[in-house]
Order: C-alpha cells, then sequence, then structure tokens
C-alpha cells in the first residue's frame, strides 16, 4: 500500500543518461576529469587510477557525511531526491542510468534518508546534506533512515523495503553531491506556502477592515494605475473584489457611534452649536497601504519562482558532459553547483514574507486598542471585566514577528573560504532557505492571529451594527467570516487560545479558503 506516487524515468530520459555516461567513460581513457580521475577541492591535482576509481567513491561518501542537528523534514528530503534525479536525467552528469533509477527506488519505496540540516555552505553544492542521501542509496551502516514509521539503519531500511544498494562507479559520489538540491528543494516547498500565505494575508486584511469598517476608497484603482506598479494594481482589485457589497466598510457603517467608541471619538462643535464627530478622513498605513505592501510581496514572489523553475530543470553537477560536433564527448569544469541564485532568491523571499507578516501585526495590534479600531472592545475581550481578551495573543505575533526580523539578515553575504581556498567564495544558501521555511512558518501563525481577532471584533460589534442595517459582510469576507466561525465560536469570555490559533492554522493548512 504506497502512499506516494510513483516516479519513473521517460525513454528519452534513459537513451540520454546512457548516450553520455558512455561518452563519459570513453573521454576520461584520455583526459583528466576533475573529480573522476583526479582528486576534488584542494585535491584537484592527485590522479587517481583506474583500478581505484570505484575505490575512491568508498572514500567520498563517508568523507563528507560530516552533519550535524536535527533531520530535515520528510518532504524536503523527498523532494531533494526528487530533484537530484530529474537532474541526473538531462544526462549532462554524465552518472550511469542505474544510478538514476536506484535513486527514484529508493523514493518509490517509501525509505526517507535522516539528513541532518546544517553542515553545507551552500557551494559545491549541499555536499554534506547529499553525501547523507547517498549513504542511503549505498547501505552505509552508520546512515540511518526512516522506513514504516521506523529508524532503521541504511541497511536495514533497504533490506526491510526489498532494495539492493548500489555501488558507485565513476564520478557519481561527486556527482550525488554537487548540486544546491536541498536548498532547492526548501525553495520549492517555500514558494508554495508563500503563495498561498500571500492569498491568506488579503484575506485576513479585508477581514480587519470589515472589522473597524474601514475605507474602500484606498483601493480605488486610479491610485494605484498612477503609480503603475503590476502587484499593488492586483492586490487593491482584489481588495474590492472581497469587499465587494459590503455595508461594514461604508460611510454610513462609520457614522454608527460604537459603544466603546464613545469615549475616544473626537468631536466640534458647529456654528450653530451642535455637537458633531469629526470625520474619518483616511485608515492606517497598515489598512491602506496593504496593496503597495502585499504587491511588493507578490513581484518578489513572482521573480523567486523564475529562479525555482530555472533551477528544476538545471544540470548543476560539476564537471559537466556536453556532446562535441564530431559526435564525441567531452567534459567542462564550471560553477553550476553554486548557490547563489538560490541563496539570494531565498534571502529575497524571507524578507518579503516577514513584511507579510509585520503588517499583519500592526492591523492587529491596532484591532485591540478602541482607540485605532474606531471603537472595536478593548482587547477584543467580552462584557466581563474579568475578561483579558486577545491581548497575549498579540504578544505571540509580536515575539513571531521579532525573530523573524532577526532571521531575515541576508546569509548570502556571509561567505567564508572552505578547501585550503580553493573554494574561496561560497553562497550559504542552504543557511537562507533553512531560516526561510521559519520565516513562513512563523507568519502563518501571525495571520491566523489577525484572521482569529479580525472575526472576533466583527462579532462583537454586530448586534449594535445591525440596528443600524450596516452590518453586512463582502462577498468573499462574509464566506470567510462564516468558513472560520464554522470552527471556532466568538470568544464571550476568555478561553484556551493556543487551541483557537491552531485551529485557524489548520483551516488555512486545508486550504479551504484559497477557494474564496
Amino acid at each position: 500500500d504506497l502512499r506516494f506516487p510513483q516516479v519513473e524515468l521517460s525513454p528519452e530520459c534513459r537513451e540520454q543518461l546512457k548516450l553520455f555516461s558512455s561518452g563519459l567513460a570513453e573521454y576520461m581513457k584520455t583526459h583528466p576529469v576533475y573529480g573522476v580521475n583526479t582528486g576534488c577541492g584542494s585535491r584537484k591535482s592527485m590522479m587517481i587510477p583506474q583500478e581505484e576509481i570505484v575505490n575512491y567513491q568508498k572514500h567520498y561518501i563517508p568523507a563528507h557525511c560530516v552533519g550535524y542537528g536535527d533531520p530535515f523534514a520528510p518532504e524536503i528530503t523527498r523532494m531533494a531526491m526528487i530533484l537530484r534525479a530529474n537532474s541526473f536525467a538531462r544526462g549532462n552528469s554524465g552518472i550511469r542510468l542505474e544510478l538514476c533509477e536506484k535513486i527514484l527506488e529508493v523514493y518509490n519505496a517509501g525509505i526517507v534518508p535522516c539528513i541532518p540540516q546544517k553542515g553545507s555552505v551552500g557551494s559545491s553544492g549541499d555536499l554534506c546534506p547529499l553525501a547523507h542521501m547517498s549513504a542511503v542509496i549505498i547501505g552505509l551502516p552508520e546512515q540511518e533512515a526512516w522506513y514504516n514509521g521506523e529508524t532503521l539503519s541504511a541497511p536495514e531500511a533497504l533490506q526491510k523495503a526489498g532494495v539492493e544498494p548500489i555501488e558507485l562507479g565513476a564520478k557519481e559520489a561527486m556527482g550525488l553531491t554537487n548540486g544546491s538540491t536541498f536548498q532547492l528543494a526548501m525553495l520549492v516547498l517555500a514558494i508554495y506556502d508563500s503563495r498561498r500565505l500571500y492569498k491568506y494575508a488579503n484575506i485576513a486584511a479585508a477581514l480587519s477592515l470589515e472589522a473597524i469598517r474601514g475605507e474602500q476608497a484606498a483601493f480605488d484603482k486610479r491610485i494605484h494605475e498612477a503609480r503603475g506598479q503590476e502587484g499593488q494594481i492586483i492586490v487593491a482589485e482584489e481588495m474590492l473584489r472581497m469587499l465587494h457589497g459590503s455595508k461594514r466598510s461604508t460611510h454610513e457603517a462609520r457614522e454608527v457611534c460604537l459603544d466603546a467608541e464613545e469615549k475616544t471619538k473626537k468631536s466640534h462643535t458647529t456654528e450653530d452649536g451642535e455637537k458633531k464627530w469629526v470625520p474619518r478622513v483616511q485608515d492606517a498605513y497598515s489598512f491602506r497601504a496593504h496593496p503597495q505592501v502585499l504587491g511588493t510581496v507578490l513581484a518578489n514572489m513572482d521573480y523567486v519562482q523564475k529562479i525555482i523553475e530555472a533551477e528544476i530543470n538545471a544540470s548543476t553537477d560539476n564537471p559537466l558532459v556536453f556532446k562535441r560536433e564530431d559526435g564525441g564527448y567531452e567534459t567542462r569544469s564550471g560553477g553550476n553547483f553554486h548557490g547563489e541564485p538560490l541563496a539570494q532568491a531565498a534571502d529575497f523571499l524571507k524578507i518579503a514574507i516577514a513584511q507579510v507578516a509585520n503588517i499583519s501585526d500592526r492591523r492587529f495590534f491596532a484591532m485591540l486598542i478602541p482607540e485605532a479600531s474606531y471603537g472595536l472592545p478593548a482587547d477584543l475581550a467580552g462584557k466581563s471585566e474579568l475578561n483579558t481578551g486577545l491581548m497575549i495573543l498579540q504578544y505571540t505575533t509580536a515575539a513571531l514577528v521579532s525573530e523573524n526580523k532577526i532571521l531575515c539578515h541576508p546569509a548570502v553575504v556571509d561567505s567564508i573560504p572552505t578547501s585550503g581556498n580553493q573554494e574561496d567564495y561560497v553562497s550559504m544558501g542552504t543557511i537562507a532557505a533553512r531560516h526561510l521555511r521559519i520565516v513562513v512558518d512563523n507568519s502563518y501563525a501571525v495571520i491566523a492571529a489577525e484572521i482569529l481577532a479580525a472575526c472576533q471584533g466583527i462579532s462583537l460589534t454586530e448586534e449594535q451594527l445591525k440596528k443600524y442595517g450596516v452590518s453586512d459582510l463582502g462577498a468573499v469576507t462574509s464566506r470567510a467570516y462564516d468558513m472560520v466561525r464554522k470552527v471556532l465560536p466568538v470568544m464571550d469570555d476568555d478561553r484556551y487560545l493556543s487551541k483557537d490559533l491552531y485551529t485557524i492554522i489548520e483551516l488555512l493548512k486545508s486550504g479551504e479558503l484559497l477557494e474564496l
């Protein structure tokens, strides 16, 4: 009973692998090829006799298994295995068809290598984590893997799954480890999660605007076309779509003086001696400038996705094998393993996603203060004076956005030389990608907290606004609110809020809100 879809190579890829691996085998008979019949890194000038090449592979993998820390999540490791096989399928790495098929056999069997997260500097590929992955494929007894819920040694996992380990041939140890594959795996999953988070952030902002009876004027198409930023225009249109038909975000609703607003609303006296409320002119930046901020995030995601899509189908090994015009094959050494494109992309994306959480936290904070929320009950608490409301939940979002800020230090600027200065400029992209995953996860919790708060604010003022006929939500916000209320009732009295937060996070991860 296999839990995952099975993956196989196309006939075209199988033929390509055969041609390029035989071409490399012929070429290396008469030429020195880095990492194939020479040493690697600072030992590049050491020639390896033909009869020792297979034995060299056995030295290479354990020497590179130097990882530290908790293992990568299984979905990251499985993604990395597929990405490595896909890169090999182009043929330029020169590895045998048998090795590429072995990676897929291990993957299809449900064996997941236990790979420490720390130890890669993001150049020469993710050498260390990929070596731990390779150690499972060749059956090193010191290496562990997950199989059917158990943590086993690599030979035990292979045996239980009915998979034979493989003996590596020329170039294959280095081929397995020369690629920025774990960086890429984390980025693939992060951009997927980020796209979803972006949509949830728009829903959260629209719900929060409903809660404070905010202005829709800030989303007027003419404002955004006057600037010409495409992402900004898209987000503004999305906000208007979600708020369409809302009576809460209208001038009439803002004319209602909520109970908590009596103490805070400014007034003036007309020449006739009549007392009038000072009209609200515009909302705070975190509400009004949402399209400008999220539009920039959208543009950054588009850029990062372009980098990711190119890398998924790239040859990132070194050296690479190419076909000559005369039909023969030759190798060229370069730096396609270098993680720089991915490192910068990960740093850009984590900074962008941190802004999604930052602006969300500011809206949450505003909804807790009657002066800033235009009369929502203080701390969005129920009627009892003993209630604390959502005050302390905002402490959590403050902690999360602050952690994000620390993690957003760009890892790519922190190069450090390795390998006797032969590998003297590295990307640190694996660190950037690991931090990105944490930033995305933190940001999901912040957006969930904002949605929880916005729905609480809407609920606490619904009865009063109903009396004036201005309680209706927009076309999309009404459906989002109903979906939240199906899983989470209004908080009339204080309760165990951590459970509420996780309930909203689960709603987000279910994807149901994406259909709005």
